[in-house]
Order: C-alpha cells, then structure tokens, then sequence
C-alpha cells in the first residue's frame, strides 16, 4: 500500500514549506497535517483536495483516492489514460508538416475538444469530491 503520509511530507519539503504553512494554506491545525504525514490518517477528500492544490500536486489526490475509493480511482484512471492518448495523439499530428488546410481545421476543432473535455473532467473531479465530502459527513 503506498503510504500517502509520505507522499505529503516530501512534496512538503521539496517545496520547502513547513508544517505550519501547509495547514495555513489548507485552513487546518498543523497537528492535523502533522497526523496525516506521520500517521498516516486519511483526510476527508476537502481536506486532500486541499493539500493537493497547495502542494501543486494532482497526483497526491488521484494516490488518496485509490487508497480510501478504490472503485472511483479506476472511474479516474480510465478517463486520465483517456486524456493521455489524445494528447500524444494531438501532439503527434501537431508536428507535421504537410498538412492540409482541412487537416489544419481538423486538427484545430479536436484540440478545441480536447480543452473542452478536459475542463470537463477537471469540473466532474471537483463535483465527485464534494459528494465524497457530503457522504463523509452522513
């Protein structure tokens, strides 16, 4: 099991904030932040959404969900592994050099696709962590 205490503390430390200021900036006691990293005490999703944003670092979030809602996790991955492929899929076509007007166009209207999608998904990640958060709370 991949130990997200761990994973916190040293995102911490590489960006050189104390314990103090991680909770400053996620509106919690610093024995809060001290109980996760150490003890590794699962925080409600707000809270991790929290931690995530103030230690620039999605990954921390995608790590608790696999730990604490295996099953949303997968939902996560699959549409991640989604968003990858198109993205070297976009890339790949973007450094060609002998295409077409058209293929410009189509090129365009998929990036403008992929923007929208993946805003999309960012805003149904924030929705699911309130439900996450509200279930939590019953």
């Amino acid at each position: 099991m991949e130990n997200l205490g761990a994973a916190i503390r040293k995102r911490r430390e590489e960006l050189k904030f104390k314990v103090y200021e991680l909770a400053d900036a996620v509106g919690v006691d610093p024995v809060y932040i001290t109980r996760i990293e150490k003890h590794s005490r699962l925080p409600s999703p707000l809270i991790m959404e929290k931690i995530s944003k103030a230690l620039s670092d999605e990954d921390l979030f995608k790590t608790y969900l696999k730990l604490k809602y295996p099953m949303v996790y997968q939902r996560v991955k699959a549409r991640d592994l989604f968003l990858d492929v198109e993205a070297e899929k976009i890339a790949e076509e973007m450094v060609r050099k002998d295409m077409t007007p058209e293929e410009a166009k189509k090129l365009e209207w998929r990036i403008s696709r992929f923007e929208s999608v993946a805003k999309k998904a960012k805003i149904k990640l924030k929705k699911l962590t309130k439900k996450l958060e509200d279930i939590e709370r019953v």
